[in-house]
């Protein structure tokens, strides 16, 4: 374990240092035209409930951690390798001509930090589309602790907070005084910056790999106990392959030539920005444009 959290902090030192990206065999090109496909998609079939049409955006409005924040990339928030500024533009040009795009999300932000950034939303008439990417910084610590005791965090402290976290969440999202239009959330699953895999160096544990596909069940579960307000598109699935560990031959979802899509530890470089954006526009593809009239 101390092996790990040195090598997690030589890692990070280095991509925070460096002005290039330190694990990108490929830089930041753009990703295949698979994984194009496979991202505008909005990732798994199964990943989002069958929904009927919900109105045009008069407002797009961001929440959530770093990823969302675009604190790592260039530009911020309104750079255009920002996947929040892509997704947002993308929502604008096919379903909401004239739509605000509104970014509130915070780096470092917590599942817990959810109700602050929705307290700063102001209260505007029309119709709002709320895209969430929260959950990375519950999960990172545990990295650090044994399996043991990562269980026990998961089960103990972060699974059952999410669901009040979540609870409360569609309460303010249904409150007409808030969104007096109506408001739509766009939920995101975790991708896995280690691809699934436990090689080395990083050796992230089975164990770790399965706290991550439990919190991501556990948000398609919240998602489709709210499918009149909600849809959840999977992250998960695109990122196979292009993390920390894509070329890693022994790893079960090793691709030949892939793209890196990591800047470093956490964060996604362009090209991975780019593939989260995908997976968003399908998302919203599926509430606009392939619903249920």
């Amino acid at each position: 374990m101390r092996r790990l959290v040195l090598v997690l902090a030589i890692v990070w030192f280095v991509a925070a240092c460096s002005s290039k990206d330190p694990f990108a065999g490929g830089g930041d090109a753009p990703a295949s035209a698979g994984d194009a496909a496979r991202a505008s998609d909005g990732g798994l079939a199964d990943a989002a409930p069958v929904h009927s049409c919900v109105a045009a955006p008069k407002r797009i409005v961001i929440l959530g951690d770093s990823i969302t924040a675009c604190s790592v990339v260039a530009g911020g928030p309104t750079s255009a390798n920002c996947v929040s500024k892509q997704f947002s533009d993308y929502v604008i040009a096919h379903y909401g001509p004239g739509a605000t795009y509104e970014n509130y999300a915070v780096g470092g932000a917590q599942l817990k930090d959810i109700a602050g950034q929705m307290a700063n939303v102001p209260a505007t008439q029309g119709p709002t589309l709320v895209m969430l990417f929260i959950g990375g910084n519950d999960l990172t610590p545990y990295l650090n602790l044994s399996d043991a005791a990562a269980m026990t965090g998961w089960t103990g402290t972060v699974e059952p907070m999410m669901q009040a976290v979540y609870d409360a969440t569609f309460a303010t999202l249904a409150d007409p005084t808030k969104f007096p239009g109506g408001a739509t959330l766009l939920m995101n699953t975790q991708y896995n910056p280690f691809d699934d895999c436990p090689a080395a160096p990083y050796n992230v544990s089975q164990a770790k790999t399965t706290i991550l596909q439990e919190f991501n069940d556990q948000i398609k579960t919240i998602a489709g106990a709210h499918v009149d307000s909600a849809i959840v598109v999977d992250q998960h699935e695109p990122f196979l392959g292009h993390g920390l560990n894509y070329q890693a031959t022994t790893c079960p979802h090793y691709i030949a030539n892939a793209t890196s899509y990591m800047q470093d530890l956490i964060h996604a470089n362009a090209a991975g920005n780019a593939v989260l954006a995908g997976v968003d526009n399908g998302g919203a593809d599926r509430l606009y444009r392939d619903c249920n009239p």
